[in-house]
């Protein structure tokens, strides 16, 4: 009985100031305590995120490391593309010149056959025009070549005289109407041979003449408008 009224008294005795102060400081310390460990905490978590970050941003770094040598061997991949885009572009470039060339270059080689096919047709055209009556005109020459032999036989009579007179007219009426048309007589005899307008049968000796020089035509040439249609056959001195 009287330890239990010793605790009951020691339960109501009153606080002292001491063991007041005592419980403050006790309460500062856990407190403070809290706080220190609080703060501790707080640094190794924060220590531990920096880690953490340094970690990722090593990480990453070495992650992006080869990115900058990738993307210059893209870029240099890219170039040599691009490169060798523009050489075949000039390639292409240089054989369409080449082919524009040969195709201008033929264009006029072809414009300059056309039009000197179109100048000798022109030509062809006129000719044939100018020179139609030829085949008519060479095949009266041996009618004027029977003609000129009549005339020149011997008369013997009068009537002979009358038929020759008639042969005559007749022969100068058809080489007349020949020669409105275009045809002339090759001059040969005494002038220098010309291989163009005579046909030399023989060579003959002539005192006193050149040679090269016709001295006898023995069948008359003829030549139609600008055109020989029939040499003269002629001897030329040796």
């Amino acid at each position: 009985m009287s330890k239990d009224f010793t605790q009951d008294e020691e339960k109501h005795r009153p606080i002292t100031a001491r063991e007041l102060r005592k419980a403050k400081e006790a309460r500062e310390r856990r407190k403070k305590n809290t706080e220190q460990t609080r703060e501790v905490e707080a640094e190794k978590r924060e220590e531990e995120t920096l880690s953490e970050s340094e970690i990722q941003t090593s990480d990453t770094q070495q992650h992006e490391i080869p990115t900058e040598p990738k993307e210059k061997a893209l870029s240099d991949e890219q170039e040599r593309a691009v490169q060798q885009e523009l050489e075949t572009a000039k390639e292409e470039a240089a054989k369409w010149k080449r082919e524009y060339e040969e195709n201008a270059e033929l264009t006029l080689r072809i414009k300059a056959d056309l039009e000197n096919f179109r100048r000798r047709a022109r030509k062809d055209r006129e000719e044939a025009v100018k020179y139609a009556a030829v085949p008519l005109v060479e095949s009266i020459l041996p009618v004027l070549d029977n003609l000129e032999r009549a005339l020149e036989t011997e008369i013997s009579s009068e009537d002979a005289k009358s038929f020759h007179q008639g042969v005559e007219m007749v022969y100068r009426q058809l080489l007349h109407s020949l020669e409105e048309q275009g045809l002339s007589i090759i001059e040969a005899e005494g002038l220098e041979f010309n291989p163009h307008e005579h046909s030399a049968v023989m060579e003959v000796d002539s005192e006193g003449v050149e040679p090269g020089m016709v001295v006898e035509v023995l069948q008359k040439g003829y030549r139609f408008k600008d055109r020989v249609i029939r040499p003269s056959m002629v001897k030329v001195s040796s």
